[in-house]
């Protein structure tokens, strides 16, 4: 009898502690255990296979119903990419048009006319469980990623813009150029460095197309600091016996355009001290020996 009562209080133990919470319900195809119920703010639930519940209802079936929340919108399905930055990184249920290419590739499905998050990105591919695959653009891999924006836009639109090409093919200025960085246009005859206005902070301008990591150049950083009295001498040195300018900042600091030449040769003319380094390699306003004349190396 005693033996029964212990079975029967270790039954009633084991049993009740395997009960499901009152705020479970118990796994359905619908809502199959494996999808987690619980994810934070640091989860990533792209190429799992596990978190299916963030976006579906129940388990969709292959070419059938995907049953998405919140109506099928991506702005809430996709809620985590949305707000990085504008336009991230593309715009959403915009039509067709514009400089698209008229036909839209029969693999980059359009939804009711407009593109989605899943134009682009097969996001089926992110739903399954990828340990090195994790490229869900369309048709990837691509050897540039602006291969793939091109299967949709037209490339000749988007040439690369190189603002140091200031001249026309009957080689007049290009005014259109010369805004690029300038408030308006110098007079490239009379001005002098000090006459001339810019658009914004001549390192943030350069920046736009010249991505530079790390110190510049020669691994310290030459537009932390103000140069010294002695570098500064040597600058004006170089500046008569070369026949050059140095350009510093208002606040005497150096920049970009202290060593580079940012304008085509021909754009100010040749005797000038301001045209010197035009085109040369790397633009250098002493082409060939900057540095060494400028750290007497």
């Amino acid at each position: 009898m005693k033996n029964i009562s212990i079975m029967v209080l270790i039954f009633f133990v084991f049993f009740s502690g395997c009960r499901l919470a009152p705020d479970q319900k118990e796994p359905t195809e619908k809502t199959p255990a494996s999808w987690p119920v619980i994810i934070d703010e640091n989860t990533n639930i792209h190429y799992t296979g596990r978190f299916c519940g963030e976006c579906h209802e129940q388990r969709p079936t292959e070419g059938g119903d995907p049953y998405l929340k919140f109506n099928g919108d991506y702005n809430r399905l996709c809620r985590c990419h949305h707000g990085m930055s504008p336009g991230y990184c593309h715009l959403l249920e915009i039509t067709t048009g514009g400089d698209r290419k008229a036909d839209t590739p029969s693999d980059f499905p359009i939804e009711d006319g407009k593109f989605t998050c899943n134009t682009c990105h097969d996001v089926y591919k992110q739903c399954q469980k990828r340990l090195f695959d994790k490229q869900s653009l369309r048709g990837a891999p691509y050897p540039l990623k602006s291969d793939f924006c091109y299967r949709c836009h037209d490339a000749e639109k988007y040439k690369k813009l190189n603002a140091h090409h200031q001249t026309q093919p009957d080689g007049t200025l290009s005014i259109k150029m010369c805004l690029y960085c300038h408030e308006q246009k110098p007079d490239e005859k009379t001005a002098t460095y000090e006459e001339v206005t810019f658009i914004g902070d001549i390192k943030a301008l350069c920046r736009r197309c010249h991505q530079i990591a790390g110190n510049h150049a020669g691994d310290y950083d030459h537009m932390a600091e103000k140069p010294t009295d002695e570098g500064l001498m040597r600058m004006e040195r170089m500046k008569e016996k070369f026949n050059i300018i140095l350009p510093l900042t208002e606040d005497g600091k150096m920049t970009c355009i202290t060593c580079h030449n940012p304008h085509e040769k021909g754009v100010i003319p040749a005797d000038k001290p301001s045209a010197k380094g035009a085109d040369s390699k790397n633009r250098h306003r002493l082409p060939e020996k900057m540095c060494k004349e400028c750290h007497q190396m």
